[in-house]
């Protein structure tokens, strides 16, 4: 993975969160502002126009084919666990070997960019998290398939600034359909939990 990438994006994490919270006089955000859309204009002369997916930039890469490594490698560009994409949660996740099928845990802080009620996680970033990390329960797992049906109970507010764990793992096969589950913890309580439906398809293998 490209170095000057990863720590492009960490900056990137940094100017989002610093916006985000930002309370300045107008003249200081119209001085940013202009600052920051020189850095764009240089930026967008080397955007890559074509066909791009989380497990590469080019769509050049099936996540399957390395699903011995970490979720951050093999989903690189995703919106949740992805060094190379700035609106991902700097989340660290492994591969758990657990019975007939291998987990995934997930840990790590959600700061102010996530925020939804009063210093609370907003409950659709919980939601798209849950997705990717079953997603990449499924790549582990060697299941190249899509989300079918996602549904999740919240069972108590997420709150922002804490170490937060998130499970996945495969509850059974059934044909083309995997039904999977995961779960949100904070500090010993279960916040949230999930299950799905994934359906195997082609484009996928």
């Amino acid at each position: 993975m490209q170095e000057e990438l990863v720590k492009l994006n960490e900056e990137t994490r940094r100017l989002m969160k610093a916006v985000r919270l930002m309370d300045a006089p107008g003249k200081i955000i119209e001085e940013l502002s202009q600052k920051i859309a020189s850095l764009v204009e240089d930026a967008e002369k080397h955007s890559y126009k074509g066909t791009t997916a989380q497990g590469s930039l080019k769509n050049d890469q099936n996540p399957i084919k390395r699903k011995n490594e970490n979720p951050s490698d093999f989903f690189p560009y995703s919106p949740a666990v992805g060094p190379l994409n700035p609106i991902a949660p700097p989340l660290k996740a492994e591969v758990v070997a657990a019975g007939n099928y291998k987990e995934i845990r997930a840990t790590g802080k959600l700061d102010g960019v996530y925020v939804g009620p009063p210093d609370l996680v907003q409950g659709g970033v919980i939601a798209l998290l849950f997705d990717d990390i079953m997603g990449s329960v499924l790549v582990v797992n060697n299941c190249g398939a899509m989300t079918g049906t996602l549904e999740i109970k919240y069972l108590a507010p997420t709150p922002i600034g804490k170490e937060l764990l998130w499970t996945g793992k495969i509850e059974k096969v059934e044909g083309r359909k995997i039904f999977v589950s995961a779960e949100l913890w904070e500090d010993g309580t279960c916040k949230a939990a999930a299950k799905g439906i994934f359906v195997k398809v082609a484009m996928l293998s």
